[in-house]
Formats: C-alpha cells, sequence, structure tokens
C-alpha cells in the first residue's frame, strides 16, 4: 500500500511525465527528477496509476500524435519526429499497435477517437494537462460532434460509389411519414445536411434551401461545411440561455408555425439518427461498413470504421 509520502512521490512522477512527452528521457533521470530510484518509481507510479511510467508516457504521446494528425496538417514524419520517436517507420508500428490503423488511415478516417484504454482515465487534451475522461463529456456537443464525423465519412465513401449505386431507390417499407417513399442513398445523404440548413435559415430567418441545390458528394460537403458550424453554433446558444422550452415562429412553414427550441433540437437528433442508420444499414450491403452507434465515439477507440467488409460477412 502506498504511503501518503509515496503519493506524492507519484504525483511529482506524473507532473514530470507530462511536462516531458515525446523527449527523448531515460527511465532513470525520470526517477531521479522527483528523487527516486527507477525500480521504486515505477512502482510507485504503478500502484497509483495503473501502468508503468514508460507505458503511460508512450500511451500518452501516442495521443497527443493522434490528436495532431486529426486536428493539424503537419506531416506524418514530423509529427513522428516531435513525439520523440527516431524513424517514421518505428512511429508507424507503434502507431498501429495501439490504434489498429497506419497514421495515415486514421488521419483520413472521420471517427475514431483519439483516446486510448488508460486504468487511471488520464488522457492527453490539447492544452497539455491530464483530462479525466469523464469530468468532460457534454452530452448534446458529443451527439453533434458524432453526427458531423458521420456525415463527412459517409461523403468520402460516397466518392468511391458510383452514380447507380447512389440514386437507386432503396424500398423503404416504413419511411418517415413526411419524406416520399423509395429514398436513395444520395436523398439520405443530402437530408442529413439540409435538415440542418432549413432549421437554421427557419430560426434565423433565411431562405429555404432550393430544390436544385448541389447534391454531389463535393457539393454535399461544401454544404455541411457551412450548415453543420451553423446548426451548432444555434444549438449552444440555446444551450447557454436556457431556452430549451422558449419557442420561436417558423415562417418557412405554410402556413407559419410555432416550435420550441428544445424539441427543434430533439426532432433534429432523433431524426437524423435514425437516416444514419439507415444510411449505414445500406452501406453495409455495398460493402461499407460505417457504424452509426455514437456510444464509443470520443471515449475509447473502436475498430476501424468505414472499412471494406468482405461479401462473406454480409447478410
Amino acid at each position: 500500500m502506498g504511503t501518503p509520502g509515496g503519493k506524492d512521490r507519484a504525483g511529482a512522477l506524473l507532473a514530470l511525465l507530462l511536462a516531458e512527452l515525446g523527449e527523448a528521457r531515460r527511465g532513470e533521470e525520470v526517477a531521479r527528477g522527483a528523487n527516486l530510484s527507477r525500480s521504486h518509481a515505477a512502482r510507485l507510479f504503478r500502484e497509483r496509476f495503473g501502468e508503468s511510467p514508460a507505458a503511460f508516457r508512450r500511451r500518452l504521446t501516442l495521443e497527443r500524435a493522434a490528436w495532431t494528425l486529426r486536428h493539424t496538417a503537419g506531416s506524418v514524419t514530423q509529427i513522428a519526429l516531435e513525439a520523440g520517436f527516431d524513424s517514421l517507420e518505428g512511429f508507424t508500428r507503434a502507431f498501429a499497435r495501439a490504434y489498429g490503423t497506419s497514421p495515415s488511415l486514421y488521419r483520413r478516417a472521420g471517427l475514431r477517437s483519439h483516446l486510448l484504454p488508460a486504468p487511471s482515465n488520464i488522457h492527453f487534451q490539447p492544452l497539455g494537462a491530464a483530462m479525466r475522461t469523464e469530468d468532460h463529456m457534454d452530452l448534446l456537443d458529443h451527439l453533434l460532434a458524432f453526427d458531423e464525423a458521420f456525415v463527412r465519412q459517409a461523403l468520402a465513401h460516397a466518392r468511391t460509389l458510383p452514380d447507380r449505386a447512389l440514386d437507386t431507390p432503396l424500398g423503404e417499407a416504413q419511411p418517415l411519414d413526411f419524406e416520399a417513399p423509395d429514398r436513395t442513398l444520395r436523398d439520405l445523404l443530402d437530408k442529413l445536411v439540409f435538415n440542418k440548413e432549413v432549421w437554421v435559415a427557419a430560426v434565423r430567418g433565411g431562405d429555404l434551401p432550393p430544390e436544385s441545390r448541389d447534391r454531389t458528394p463535393d457539393g454535399l460537403e461544401a454544404r455541411l461545411n457551412v450548415a453543420f458550424p451553423a446548426f451548432r453554433a444555434l444549438a449552444r446558444e440555446v444551450q447557454a440561455e436556457g431556452r430549451w422550452r422558449q419557442t420561436f415562429v417558423d415562417a418557412l412553414c405554410e402556413p407559419p408555425e410555432v416550435f420550441p427550441y428544445g424539441g427543434m433540437l430533439a426532432h433534429v437528433l432523433t431524426v437524423d439518427a435514425h437516416r444514419r442508420h439507415l444510411l449505414s444499414a445500406w452501406l453495409w450491403r455495398l460493402g461499407v461498413r460505417l457504424d452509426a452507434d455514437p456510444m464509443l465515439f470520443g471515449a475509447l477507440p473502436t475498430p476501424p470504421l468505414g472499412q471494406v467488409v468482405p461479401a462473406e460477412e454480409r447478410a
């Protein structure tokens, strides 16, 4: 059992490791910084945080590299060197062991978290301090971020499909009662973007998006880049100002109707969850696995998403 003094020394080790991510420091040097022997330091740290100092630093270094891959345009080689690796090959091997995919494929995938499993729940976050994941989750942000990541990855796969696959009627038995039957993959992708466009327009006093809107994958992405941030800003305003029960007039309806902000947000999240699951099911039939469940998004690494599924595994 650790003593109070041992707890303080373990905390000192934690501070040293967090301050020196990516630096080529030997274990003896880190332990000496806390006035401990290497073996004593390793034992105290494992007792307190559930993993060795070396494993802890390696994990956070990889989490920082993964976050950097996702949020910056730096080259993989540059990120590998900043992570303290001597070579791109060594970084790629370590990254693939941790995340199940190469750094380049991870960067292109839209739904993978940068967080790795950790017994201490201490993770890298961009400010450089330790983050305990259970204290840093907003449900609305979580759902909106997953929705955007899913649609971006779905569009990436749509670019690889021929037009006939995007435009073949799906033959649904029970479509939403306010949408036409026999929707297509292109319809689903369009509506996942259009739903944000139309409600932002309704609240902000804009115009209804035209029937002739661009529904190509490139056009949908361009619309997404405008609509999703605008809808997210609207949702955060409602949340910050506590306007869940406050109503607004939707002048785009004929005749105009009155809706509560909270009901509108719940409607968008619910309807688009239905669309995501439907889209995911049909992409599966085309050989693409894209997980429509937000449960593990931003918490733990999930199996590679958007991967091609062998025909024999589809049923």
